[in-house]
């Protein structure tokens, strides 16, 4: 039995709200809502997050098709010198949500077929295999979340700050290690029995 999981940032839109005219819609989390966001996406803060929205039913009015373009401005750390810096988000991504009940998606069925028949496994395109309406609703919010975290830059550097000079080069090896990789356990033993 599926349930509706509680969610950071939650904006919850009837499936059946949707038909085959464009729905357009712009969200954007509250204070508390960016605040748990920040935990949840492991960054230092959310000055600005913005989605616009754009829903219509597709495949016969079986499955809800979502266009989104996000808009953030994040505070994150940058890898090198720790310091807060402000990242921006401009990202679009689309989505695909389907009843199960009332739907079971062709190509998976094609995709379940090829399986069988060739033994391999297909990769399905998203919009093939839609995500679950769960009790009749699709949290727009989760949806936006989950790209915006696919988004976000996970090295953000602040600009003029580099690594120390040789910090990517490749470590030196000695000589005498190259040809032996025990010979750093050459000395073991001994240092070992005189408690060293």
């Amino acid at each position: 039995m599926s349930e509706i999981l509680e969610s950071e940032w939650s904006h919850f839109i009837e499936a059946d709200d949707v038909s085959h005219e464009v729905v357009r819609l712009s969200i954007t989390p509250n204070k508390e809502e960016r605040k748990n966001l920040v935990r949840r996406l492991g960054i230092l803060g959310i000055e600005m997050l913005k989605a616009d929205l754009v829903l219509k039913r597709e495949q016969g009015g079986l499955v809800v098709h979502i266009k989104g373009h996000i808009l953030a401005t994040l505070k994150q750390s940058c890898v090198v010198s720790m310091d807060e810096i402000e990242t921006k988000v401009n990202e679009t991504f689309e989505a695909w949500f389907a009843d199960p009940d009332q739907a079971v998606a062709l190509a998976k069925v094609k995709h379940d077929k090829q399986v069988k028949a060739n033994g391999e496994t297909p990769i399905i395109d998203e919009s093939d295999d839609p995500e679950r309406i769960i009790d009749g609703k699709i949290d727009l919010g989760e949806v936006v979340t989950q790209h915006l975290s696919l988004a976000i830059n996970p090295y953000p550097h602040k600009e003029g700050v580099n690594y120390e000079y040789g910090d990517d080069e490749p470590h030196k090896v000695p000589e005498a290690f190259k040809n032996n990789p025990f010979a750093a356990l050459k000395d073991w033993k001994s240092k070992l029995e005189k408690g060293e």
